[in-house]
């Protein structure tokens, strides 16, 4: 009887995440439009692994989605492009490689630029010692 019970928790519980994935993908056919969904792949391009270990590849869908790619297993270059909802031109360009996943896009939030006092302070410290005496040889 034991086992039973615990047999139809597992069962309720696996029934519980499926039914809450199902809510997630409802909700989000529900913010993508129509033409979304039904969108196709007008144009698909892989290289396969060349002497080198260099791959490449790009593909593009008729919502106007452009994705392209290339580099190896430690390096990977690439840039994609879409249209946001709003109807501004998104662009995204990307590095991944050993110290991570480095994007550029003029839709991404920029920091602030560096206050004056912040780069004298920085200046003043690389040119001077401890004790506020100049260091020899500082150009």
């Amino acid at each position: 009887m034991r086992y039973f019970l615990i047999g139809l928790l597992c069962l309720g519980l696996i029934g519980f995440e499926v039914d809450a994935r199902l809510v997630r993908v409802r909700r989000i056919r529900r913010l993508v439009g129509g033409d979304e969904r039904d969108a196709q792949i007008t144009d698909f391009r892989v290289s396969p692994l060349d002497d080198e270990g260099v791959f490449k590849f790009a593909f593009k869908t008729s919502n106007g989605i452009d994705v392209q790619a290339a580099g190896t297993a430690l390096e990977t270059i690439g840039i994609y492009s879409y249209t946001s909802p709003e109807g501004m031109p998104i662009e995204t360009r990307y590095i991944a490689d050993e110290l991570g996943f480095h994007v550029v896009g003029r839709h991404l939030p920029q920091p602030p630029p560096t206050p004056d006092y912040i780069l004298r302070s920085l200046e003043y410290i690389r040119t001077h010692t401890e004790d506020g005496k100049l260091k020899p040889n500082v150009f």
